[in-house]
């Protein structure tokens, strides 16, 4: 079993491992930059202030901050819904038609299909 962060944005259910994630930010702190590289949202302040990236759909009122390797940014998103517990087998493999693989995997959860992210892939868009 793995626990997994489920969230909205863009119309789409997703979820993330659990362990990728350091913490939800509202986006009501999130500053523009003069010239975002393209899946850039802007920043929020902090020590370092952290790069907000919203590859899954503009706008949002929450932040999902996340952790890929060395690297921590911020997910914008609609909202944060919650944890779950999903079975590894439960997990199907990602769907074709990716120009770039930011979901992993899929999952269904009754009539909703949950989009699996790849938080290694997310970081990529910085």
């Amino acid at each position: 079993m793995t626990t997994m962060v489920w969230f909205k944005s863009g119309g789409a259910t997703y979820c993330m491992p659990v362990a990728a994630t350091r913490g939800v930010r509202l986006s009501a702190s999130l500053v523009g930059l003069p010239a975002p590289g393209t899946d850039v949202a802007g920043i929020i302040p902090g020590d370092p202030p952290l790069t907000v990236i919203a590859p899954l759909g503009a706008g949002g009122s929450q932040i999902l901050v996340v952790e890929a390797g060395d690297m921590t940014f911020g997910l914008l998103v609609d909202a944060v819904t919650g944890l779950r517990r999903v079975a590894e087998q439960d997990i199907r493999s990602a769907p074709q038609g990716q120009h770039e693989p930011l979901v992993c995997g899929t999952v269904d959860d009754g009539d909703d299909l949950v989009l699996v992210t790849d938080p290694a892939a997310l970081a990529g868009r910085l």
